[in-house]
């Protein structure tokens, strides 16, 4: 009786939430049918900030063709559930679960007012969790890593294994991610995993680096250490914050490694799984670059990303099973080449005239600015300018930066770049945000979607490479406590704020969960998860995985499949 009222229950919450799933995410377009049992590997590569203009720029300063030029099929859409133009969070939201939301969540469903054209969305579904790509891979049994250089609790990975209503909550993202016991995480973000008390920015008192070591991972930190990682589940934080730029590493972080090398790493460990894996690359930087109008940082950035796509292809075209999957985010900056200088003369453009000022960058905006140090004088701006990217500027450019500085607050770089690229190079800038135009889609290996996309569009392109049903997933997930329990009683204990915990009692049993971790605590037993316990504090709700809503049911029902076939 208990297994029947069960599959009862779970049949009316998938079909409930395939209701609330179509508001959200529309059916592939141009999709190539995926041949899913070929598919055993997945490799998703983001070049954060990038379109076409940059990689033009990037093939011209290379002086051949890019890794990605051999495999683009198309483009795509990237605007969100609330804004023409895309923030990184719902954008890599949208790839990662399949739905559009909205402006900073992270892998949580919209709210309203959305865009006209975007239907509103069903009450219930605002805020709730929305099921990932890879944490469906994860429940497959295939092994899961992600490499990046900035932190990695930044928006763009955050968006792959979090849920959070607002991707500044790097604490709790970082948490999730803990619990989410990936296999390979590579990037920065060091300053998330410790308590205040030990340098980083925790207020909860833990120290989940203990906690990762005690759930047997390595924790390496350097590029030596990483090159010595060679089984097991590693952990590799790189940077109290984000990792240096590529232009930027040989001087103020040797030590790091290269997104390719990280890439190279991660291949190597989770290819070793038999059931296959899925893996995150972004290359996070170029959007940082553009912002600050940095070519420099651009470009060296975007030469290393493709180099870790090349890493991608070289390991899907021998291995024959993996699709390789290569889009942005969003484009920022408005990069062109040619500029108001060139508005008269930009037929005759020359390639030296347009490369030879970038040749002599040897540092970012941002390394430039370190260099400036203490001394934020005229004089020491032209020698610093002078000194890194051989250039001759002005007292009156030098002055120009610098009072720039104040009105850009925590990013005083960028003056360089606004006053800098429209007189000393061909390069062109209308912005210091994003913008929102489509951005090329590049694909490799069986089932690569072609043609113009959505961006929700690649995660059900990922979930039908995997064979995962995304409704089930999600219904096997996240499962509304209150609503799956209407016998219990459940409440939020934020007698710690910093640490809430899920309670619940139910026929003379009491349950706790604590938020953001994949633990059950009932009759005095801890029982690992297969997903997180998330809370979503908009709305008052807390959700929990399925297994979890079995267990405190005491129900023998089998968990149910999320596959396709």
């Amino acid at each position: 009786m208990k297994r029947s009222h069960s599959f009862f229950l779970f049949l009316l919450l998938v079909l409930l939430g395939a209701g609330l799933w179509g508001a959200c995410s529309p059916a592939p377009s141009g999709e190539k049918k995926a041949a899913s049992q070929t598919v055993k590997n997945v490799i998703v590569l983001i070049p954060d900030g990038c379109s076409a203009e940059q990689y033009t720029l990037a093939r011209w300063f290379k002086g051949k063709p890019l890794a990605l030029d051999q495999i683009r099929v198309g483009a795509l859409k990237t605007y969100t559930a609330d804004s023409v133009v895309a923030d990184s969070a719902p954008a890599a939201s949208a790839f990662a679960t399949g739905c559009r939301t909205s402006d900073k969540f992270i892998s949580v469903g919209p709210k309203n007012p959305t865009l006209p054209g975007v239907p509103p969305p069903d009450p219930s579904l605002s805020y709730k969790p929305l099921a990932t790509v890879l944490e469906g891979a994860k429940l497959l049994g295939k092994a899961t890593g992600l490499v990046v250089t900035s932190r990695v609790t930044h928006a763009t990975p955050a968006a792959y294994y979090a849920h959070v209503p607002a991707r500044r909550m790097e604490n709790d993202i970082m948490e999730q991610g803990v619990y989410q016991n990936l296999d390979v995480v590579l990037g920065g973000g060091k300053r998330h995993l410790l308590p205040k008390e030990s340098g980083g920015k925790r207020t909860d008192d833990e120290n989940l680096i203990d906690v990762l070591q005690e759930r047997g991972y390595s924790f390496v930190a350097t590029a030596e250490d990483l090159q010595k990682a060679n089984s097991g589940k590693v952990y590799g934080i790189f940077a109290y914050s984000s990792m240096e730029g590529e232009i930027d590493r040989p001087v103020f972080g040797p030590q790091q490694p290269t997104l390719e090398d990280m890439t190279q790493k991660a291949i190597n460990l989770l290819s070793r799984d038999p059931e296959g894996f899925f893996l995150l690359v972004e290359g996070s930087q170029m959007d940082w670059a553009c912002h600050a109008h940095d070519p420099a940082h651009l470009l060296s950035d975007l030469l290393m990303f493709d180099r870790a796509v090349q890493a991608a292809l070289d390991f899907a075209k021998k291995d024959g099973h993996t699709l390789v999957l290569a889009f942005s985010d969003h484009n920022c900056g408005g990069m062109s080449i040619g500029n108001y200088a060139t508005s008269g003369s930009y037929t005759q453009m020359k390639l030296e005239a347009l490369l030879e000022p970038l040749r002599k960058m040897k540092l970012s905006t941002l390394g430039l600015w370190r260099k400036v140090g203490a001394d934020k004088t005229p004089e020491n701006i032209k020698a610093v300018v002078r000194e890194f990217w051989g250039l001759d500027i002005t007292d009156e450019e030098a002055k120009q930066i610098l009072a720039l500085a104040p009105k850009y607050d925590k990013d005083p770089n960028y003056g360089f770049g606004e006053v800098i690229c429209p007189k000393y190079t061909y390069i062109g800038w209308t912005s210091h945000g994003h913008t929102g135009g489509d951005v090329p889609l590049f694909a490799f290996g069986p089932g690569r979607p072609v043609g113009l996309l959505d961006g929700p569009d690649m995660g059900k392109t990922c979930a039908r490479a995997l064979d995962l049903n995304l409704e089930q997933l999600n219904a096997r997930l996240f499962q509304e406590a209150a609503g799956a329990l209407p016998d219990a009683q459940v409440t939020i204990d934020k007698t710690d704020p910093n640490n809430p915990v899920v309670k619940i009692a139910f026929q003379g049993k009491q349950a706790e969960l604590p938020v953001n971790k994949n633990l059950l605590k009932l009759d005095g037993k801890t029982t690992p998860l297969e997903g997180v316990v998330v809370y979503a504090p908009n709305t008052g709700k807390a959700f929990i995985p399925l297994q979890a809503v079995n267990l405190i049911k005491d129900s023998s029902a089998a968990l149910p499949a999320i596959t396709e076939n």
